[in-house]
């Protein structure tokens, strides 16, 4: 699945971008796209505070408030590539700066022919990274599909009616794996808490020994059994 997010305040634009995204979407692969057209600021507040998944992100730059609010998006989306639309008159000084790293940048106004050869080479640039291997991301594939998931963003790893259920935010992914295999995958932060979850260590808000569940940060709960107390306690302290 390939998820884009896309802030635009011009149908226009907006529907030229969509478009254009599943026309090379279509074309490179059979996977599943996800375009998320936001058009009012208010609508990127999730994207600041919830774990998401975002590979392609395409945001518009009015002014000084969009570069605020775009540092907000790429603190929690820093893997997602990024094209940024804007005009002659705003200042590069203002955009062009670590943390915000545009891969794409088309400046107003801009015609269907340019803003396709653009994004056909940001599309190249993507499925070339997508192809690379990346030890930090924990990758699900299947026949149509491959995804790849920022370990740091995983909350955890739930084994449920013979699948493994992975979870980022609200949203949950499924598939055919063990535990134990993913726990000899992932990073040293994840650890067992249970004979069925493994978590990120990372995300730990709170420990209730008492009453046998870890609060993850973003609202999760998860059970905590004897087994893996000590395992817990060591990891914490």
């Amino acid at each position: 699945m390939i998820a884009i997010l896309s802030f635009n305040r011009c149908p226009p634009e907006q529907a030229l971008i969509e478009k254009g995204c599943r026309w090379e979407t279509a074309a490179r692969s059979d996977e599943e796209l996800r375009f998320l057209p936001i058009s009012q600021e208010e609508e990127l507040s999730p994207f600041y505070e919830e774990d998401r998944v975002l590979d392609l992100i395409y945001f518009e730059i009015k002014d000084a408030s969009d570069v605020e609010r775009l540092k907000l998006l790429r603190k929690k989306e820093p893997q997602a590539l990024l094209a940024l639309l804007t005009s002659a008159d705003i200042s590069p000084v203002l955009y062009l700066r670590p943390g915000i790293a545009p891969a794409m940048l088309l400046l107003r106004p801009f015609g269907a022919d340019g803003f396709n050869d653009s994004n056909s080479e940001l599309f190249d640039a993507y499925f070339s990274d997508k192809a690379a291997d990346k030890e930090d991301c924990f990758v699900l594939k299947t026949r149509e599909d491959m995804t790849r998931f920022p370990y740091e963003k995983i909350a955890f790893f739930e084994a449920r009616n013979k699948k493994i259920f992975l979870r980022i935010g609200s949203e949950e992914y499924d598939f055919y794996d063990s535990i134990e295999n993913i726990a000899g995958q992932a990073p040293d932060y994840f650890v067992r808490c249970h004979r069925a979850y493994l978590i990120n260590g990372k995300k730990i808000k709170r420990v209730h020994m008492a009453e046998n569940y870890i609060e993850l940060h973003g609202g999760a709960a998860v059970p905590l059994s004897r087994t893996y107390r000590q395992n817990i306690k060591e990891f914490v302290q």
